[in-house]
């Protein structure tokens, strides 16, 4: 139950408790009767009264103590629900990052691998082409 709610039963229910001891109080004063019998009422009215006062307080108390608990079983329900979704959101993750690092080491190894075999072409080719001249290059002879 919100504070908000809490607020309007209690004025409600102050507002029933006045409301009875004034309608009580004008009963006993305007009808006809001798002083002892008007006190003797009058407090036997006021005792009533405030029996169901206190009866209508502590069913209050009881309802507030009952809400409260139903709204800590909710907020309980929904941390543990929340962390569970926290939990395996973060196993996703890490298990999508581990994949990521294992894609980014195999594709960097044949990164390496097609480097090495670049280079040890070209040094094939260049050492290839330093010890056979080629048709295009003039030899001593010719100049």
């Amino acid at each position: 139950m919100s504070e908000r709610e809490g607020g309007y039963i209690r004025g409600f229910l102050t507002g029933v408790l006045l409301g009875s001891i004034v309608g009580a109080i004008t009963a006993l004063l305007l009808a006809p009767k001798s002083g002892r019998e008007l006190r003797s009422d009058i407090r036997r009215r006021s005792e009533e009264i405030y029996t169901k006062a206190r009866e209508l307080f502590e069913h209050a108390g009881e309802e507030v103590a009952e809400t409260l608990n139903e709204a800590r079983q909710r907020a309980q329900t929904i941390v543990q629900t929340a962390q569970e979704q926290a939990d395996a959101l973060i196993k996703d993750a890490e298990r999508t990052l581990q994949e990521a690092r294992s894609r980014i080491t195999s594709v960097t190894e044949r990164v390496r691998e097609a480097a090495r075999a670049g280079a040890e072409a070209f040094r094939s080719e260049m050492g290839s082409s330093s010890s056979s001249p080629s048709a295009d290059e003039p030899t001593q002879q010719d100049s």
